[in-house]
């Protein structure tokens, strides 16, 4: 029998970081897990970076109407973004919520800002049309944040249907490229960590665009870095090479058809609530899936019996 099983991108990276954490996340509602190997002071959140700043600077850049929309597009043009930005964005957002975070938060936020400014100015060199007319432009490179994407991947035995919401995501219509930006909150040491929930945002773009994008992750905690940025081609590369065993890993595990991998990475089991019991907790989870097929065969068994004594019961009155 065929199965659909929707899954989330935030929840398909703790796959790619561990299977066994998935297992506890999809099976158990353990919604801690994603912080496990996630290093980082606290100093900035990349959830309220870019709902607070960066999304509003995106809302005005896609839409003419928006009362920012021009002053943006002049500060393109005179290269004025970054001022831009902290005069109109930023600083009207702390002055509403400076009480709300620490002198060291602030801090960070601010060098978010500059290096994420800086990142997008350096991709608007390679759009020429945007630098003559950005007014006439803007809309067609700029694309509205947090869009939910959904798109689907098939296998044996059914269909894995993957949904998600990218931070940030530019076009170039002069070369038919793209780029999409993802804000971290924490610091900068495992690479793999934003990299594979990056890529699966790349997957969704090019299933529904036909454009493979490049990726730009910035660290907010780690401000002073530059951003770790890939090309389309390597995009396309880590996609080819990582995507397929992790939908088929994911698959598994929401449908317990197989055993998960469980993974024996030395940093992250010591620092891991489960360590050295995960394969209890989850041999308590395949337990629970045997007794429940058991109970249900029972019920159905039951309900058999009934309805044949019940038949046998008209027959005989018959």
């Amino acid at each position: 029998m065929n199965r659909k099983c929707f899954v989330n991108v935030s929840d398909l990276a703790i796959c790619q970081r561990c299977p066994a954490l998935f297992a506890m996340k999809i099976h158990e509602g353990d919604k801690s897990v994603w912080s496990i190997g996630i290093q980082g002071n606290g100093q900035a959140y990349g959830s309220i970076f870019h709902k607070n700043i960066a999304q509003k600077f995106f809302k005005a850049a896609a839409h003419p109407e928006n009362p920012l929309h021009l002053k943006i597009a002049r500060s393109i043009s005179s290269e004025t973004l970054e001022e831009t930005v902290r005069k109109n964005i930023f600083m009207p957002f702390i002055a509403e919520n400076s009480q709300k975070f620490s002198s060291g938060q602030l801090l960070a936020m601010a060098k978010g800002v500059k290096i994420w400014v800086k990142a997008m100015s350096d991709y608007f060199i390679n759009i020429p049309s945007l630098i003559n007319d950005p007014v006439k432009n803007m809309r067609t490179v700029f694309k509205m944040p947090e869009q939910k994407l959904r798109s689907f991947y098939d296998l044996e035995g059914g269909r894995l249907v993957v949904v998600g919401c990218y931070d940030a995501l530019m076009f170039n219509p002069d070369r038919a490229e793209a780029r999409l930006i993802e804000f971290k909150g924490y610091s900068k040491s495992d690479i793999t960590v934003p990299l594979s929930q990056s890529l699966i945002y790349a997957w969704l773009i090019y299933k529904i665009t036909g454009i493979i994008p490049s990726v730009e992750i910035i660290y907010l905690d780690d401000a002073d870095k530059a951003p770790d940025a890939f090309s389309s081609k390597n995009v396309s590369a880590m996609i080819k090479s990582g995507l397929p065993e992790l939908f088929h890993a994911a698959f598994d595990i929401i449908t317990l058809r197989r055993y998960p991998k469980i993974l024996h990475d030395k940093k992250l089991c010591e620092i891991c609530k489960y360590n050295q019991r995960c394969k209890f907790e989850i041999d308590k989870i395949f337990m629970r899936k045997k007794r429940l097929g058991a109970s249900l065969i029972s019920v159905l068994a039951f309900m058999f019996a009934a309805v044949l004594t019940i038949s046998q019961v008209f027959f005989i009155l018959a």
